[in-house]
Formats: structure tokens, sequence, C-alpha cells
């Protein structure tokens, strides 16, 4: 994991699906995510993320829940499927770990620790930031794979 920093994360606007189950089953829900921007037009204004609702030292892998999150541009309409949310602007803690998903988790007691040596406040869920992921049909190189990790903070 590279330096620990932190930035402020200006708001935004997200659709999004809110999902229980295996973490594996991330990436199936993002598929029904892309595929329902696809179906509106929708642009994306950024990388998507997931939030993880469920407390850092309490996140089960195989029963966890998370909120799969797209940034989009003009004003979508929600539905039975899919949340329209703004996110508000917000300081976050974060680090970026280049290589196979399966790694990250590792890193988020790293980042605990770190936290807590700053004297720094977590104030809200961690969120996993995907800035170089699989393609559209899930092909890439795990390897090359970046995501950041980001733990709102108190300004």
């Amino acid at each position: 994991m590279q330096e620990l920093q932190k930035k402020k994360l200006p708001a935004q606007t997200v659709i999004s699906i809110e999902h229980a189950g295996a973490h594996n089953d991330i990436g199936k829900v993002y598929h029904s995510l892309y595929g329902w921007a696809t179906r509106y037009s929708l642009k994306a204004a950024g990388p998507a993320f997931t939030i993880f609702l469920d407390p850092p030292n309490e996140i089960d892998p195989a029963s966890g829940r998370f909120e799969v999150c797209l940034p989009v541009t003009g004003s979508p309409k929600a539905d039975a499927k899919v949340a329209v949310k703004k996110l508000p602007a917000r300081t976050v803690a974060f680090g970026q770990v280049k290589g196979p998903y399966s790694q990250i988790s590792a890193h988020y007691t790293e980042m605990l620790a770190w936290l807590s040596a700053q004297g720094w406040e977590i104030v809200g869920p961690p969120r996993e930031v995907y800035i170089k992921h699989p393609d559209a049909q899930g092909k890439g190189d795990p390897k090359e794979f970046l995501t950041e990790i980001q733990f709102p903070i108190a300004d």
C-alpha cells in the first residue's frame, strides 16, 4: 500500500444497489448496476466504488452488507431496483492497493492502526474505489488492478 493520506471529496450523485451476501457477489451486482445505467443512457462521472455497510472489524466476506455505487451525470430517476443518492462532500483518509482484490482486506488492519495513531476519527463506513478493474467482460490482469481504500474522517 502506498503512503496513507487524506483528501476532500466533492458531493456527488450516484446510482446504487444495496446487497447482503458474499463479497464474491460484488461483480454480479455491478453488472446489474451497469446494465441499468446503460438502459437509461447514463454516463459515469467517476470510478465505481463499494461502500461496506458493516463496521470494518465485523466485515464478514461470506455474508456482508454492501452498496455498489456509480457516480453519474444528469438527473436519473430511482426505481425499485436502483437508488439515486446525493452523497455529501467529505474528508477521507485513503491509500491505494495494487493487485488482486483478495489482497485488499489485509490492508484494512494497517489503515485502522494508522488512523488511530494519527488520532483521526472515523465518521462513516469505508469504501473501495476501483480505479483500474476488470473490463465489462470481467477480464483483466489482477496484478494490475488498482483500488483505493477510503475511510471518511472528521474534518
